[in-house]
Formats: structure tokens, C-alpha cells, sequence
């Protein structure tokens, strides 16, 4: 590249340490605040119950690969209980599902 076309370094302005003041509004380079994130919701739930399942099953097949012959009864406690989590899960999507189709309708709320 010759010379002539070489771009010259810009000279930035020293940084003070005080901090300026905030744009009032949401610009280009600041992003709109995030919403408060419910933790008791349906999303949350299936995702824990989805990842315990996982994590159990991946375990209890470790646990068949090494060739572990011990009691299993805690092991077997648990994968019944991350099951029944994950079931619980899954019917709440289908019944949704269902209901979306209009293939059943929903039970009146009670007085």
C-alpha cells in the first residue's frame, strides 16, 4: 500500500474518570432493560424436570456401563421421581395442545 493512501490514526480524547450521564432514552448502543424473570413459571419447571431426567439417565447408564452391582434403590427413587416430574410436564403440554386444537374444551373455572 503506498503511502499516500495509508490512513492516519484518529487522536482520541482522554477518558475522564468521572462518569458521564446516560442518554434519557434507549439508543443504538444501550439496550432496553431487561424484564424481571419469573421463576415459578411453566418454562422453568419443564426445563429443570427435562435436565434432572437427562442427568439421572445419563447416570444410571454410567452406572450400567461400569457395571456396578450395588443397591439400587436410591438410583431407582430417583429416576421414578424425575419421570413422574417430567410426565407431569409433558401432559400440561399435550392437554395445551389439545385445547389449542379445540379437540377437548376447558373445564369451567369453579365459583
Amino acid at each position: 500500500m503506498s503511502p499516500t493512501k495509508r490512513r492516519t490514526r484518529r487522536e482520541r480524547p482522554a477518558r475522564s474518570t468521572a462518569a458521564a450521564p446516560a442518554p434519557a432514552g434507549p439508543g443504538p448502543q444501550q439496550a432496553a432493560p431487561r424484564p424481571a424473570w419469573k421463576w415459578r413459571t411453566f418454562p422453568v419447571y419443564f426445563a429443570f424436570s427435562v435436565a434432572l431426567f437427562i442427568g439421572v439417565y445419563a447416570g444410571f447408564l454410567a452406572g450400567y456401563v461400569q457395571g456396578n452391582e450395588g443397591n439400587g434403590t436410591f438410583a431407582t427413587v430417583i429416576f421414578i421421581v424425575s419421570a413422574l416430574l417430567l410426565g407431569f410436564g409433558l401432559s400440561r403440554i399435550t392437554t395445551q395442545f389439545l385445547i389449542s386444537r379445540n379437540w377437548i374444551k376447558p373445564r369451567p373455572k369453579k365459583r
